[in-house]
């Protein structure tokens, strides 16, 4: 019996399964396609210098090979001529130089992702696949092509330059950048790939989950429009328990006295948590409860005067109420203050950190430079964070973050934009953005 084992497949983000690489993971990191423009001037920057380089052969040895050529002199006075010694010295400098340049171009292109004329131009190659640096052979493979492609004098030449415009993909690249698995990238408008940093934050941007949406709950308002049913109506309470419209302590209702006028429907009396001194004392007996119905069902009779059917004498005399001692007024309660939103900062190691106060963040953090903030220790492998990194405090709804002059920046990722943090300077980050402590990525989430 043979067992296999799946192996996992080391597949490139960005790839899909067929292996063809997604113009659209290219776009969200923020990879643009080097203009026709810069690409041509490039080209132009590369072969002056290699036509400078080879001024020497053509000043010093040229002319007396072209002698040498057309008869002028003879072998051996070619090889005795006065100037045969600098023709030599000047080709081998020629030669040298040339290799010299030719070697280092090649490195830096397999590299770094660069030649001369694509430095001065902001132009970067990488790997269309991987979006990492192309490699020896491609970059080798596409110069082969782009010299074969003159064997046909200027028609092959122009053909291959000009091949960029016929891409199916509207991503520029020419029939010997995609012989070569090539691509060419504007680093001046766009990301650059080769900044690993920025690289690495944009690939961790474009792979989060969308933050879920929370579902919309009903409201707990009281409908304020006529004829509008609301989803919920909280009822009135008194001290007693009872449900009904409470009446005012400083004002209460002796026996035989008129009932205040109705309270509206849906103030509250008494609120939970209020002290028991500003509770509405429950309603005297033989009183008619304020709002109530004379004659209702829900409604107690007051048999303190006489109602239809009922003579004066046919019912005995009501007992007059005690009269209440006086008392000191309560102090009058303090508002309640209004709830604030618990927010935390969720990081990509999953360690979530509430920013109920002023915090400080980073490997080693020293809160000695913010009087009353909190030191907070961030693990960090890559070393990317600085010892205090960064300040961030509570403002409401959502969060201040303050660089301290940290090593690696701090920012905040909003809607796929980034927007730096200048050291010192507070940046604002609401429930659902993404702040980037150098390397480190956190989400502010709500408690």
């Amino acid at each position: 019996m043979i067992w296999e084992v799946d192996q996992p497949e080391n597949r490139p983000d960005g790839v899909d399964a067929a292996g063809r690489p997604d113009p659209a993971y290219a776009a969200a990191l923020g990879l643009i396609r080097a203009p026709f423009g810069r690409r041509s001037l490039s080209f132009v920057i590369d072969s002056v210098i290699w036509v400078l380089l080879q001024l020497p052969l053509w000043l010093g040895a040229v002319p007396l090979l072209l002698k040498l050529a057309t008869g002028s002199i003879s072998p051996y006075g070619f090889l005795n001529h006065p100037d045969f010694v600098f023709a030599v010295v000047m080709a081998a400098v020629s030669v040298a130089l040339s290799l010299v340049f030719a070697i280092v171009q090649w490195v830096l292109h397999a590299r770094r992702g660069f030649t001369v004329g694509k430095a001065v131009t902001g132009l970067r190659s990488v790997n269309v696949r991987t979006l990492e640096r192309p490699g020896a052979w491609p970059v080798l493979l596409r110069l082969v092509l782009v010299g074969a492609a003159g064997i046909v004098p200027a028609l092959g030449t122009a053909v291959m330059l000009a091949s960029p415009t016929f891409d199916p993909q509207e991503r520029g690249r020419g029939l010997h950048d995609r012989a070569a698995r090539m691509w060419l990238v504007d680093a001046r408008r766009g990301l650059n790939p080769y900044d690993e940093k920025r690289m690495r934050v944009a690939r961790k941007t474009v792979k989060a989950d969308p933050v879920p949406e929370r579902p919309e709950r009903p409201s707990l308002a009281t409908a304020t429009r006529p004829g509008e049913v609301p989803d919920y109506r909280p009822g009135n309470r008194i001290s007693a328990g009872v449900l009904g419209v409470g009446r005012s302590p400083e004002a209460p209702i002796a026996s035989g006295e008129p009932a205040p006028a109705p309270v509206p429907d849906g103030v509250i009396d008494a609120a939970p948590g209020m002290e028991e001194s500003r509770r509405t004392p429950p309603p005297q007996r033989g009183t008619l409860a304020t709002g109530a119905v004379p004659g209702s069902p829900q409604s107690p009779v007051d048999r303190s005067r006489p109602g239809p059917g009922l003579a004066d004498d046919s019912r005995p005399a009501p007992t007059p109420a005690p009269t209440a001692a006086p008392r000191e007024p309560a102090p009058a309660a303090a508002p309640a203050a209004p709830t604030t939103p618990r927010l935390a900062l969720r990081f990509d190691t999953g360690d979530v950190i509430e920013v109920d106060r002023p915090i400080v963040v980073g490997r080693d953090p020293d809160s000695a430079g913010v009087p009353g903030a909190h030191p907070i220790r961030l693990r960090d492998e890559s070393r990317s964070l600085s010892k205090t990194h960064a300040l961030v405090l509570p403002a409401g709804g959502s969060v201040e973050v303050v660089d301290r002059h940290s090593t690696n920046g701090t920012a905040v990722v909003r809607a796929g934009v980034e927007q730096a943090a200048s050291a010192g300077s507070p940046i604002s980050a609401a429930v659902g953005d993404t702040v980037r402590l150098g390397d480190r990525l956190a989400e502010v989430v709500l408690l």
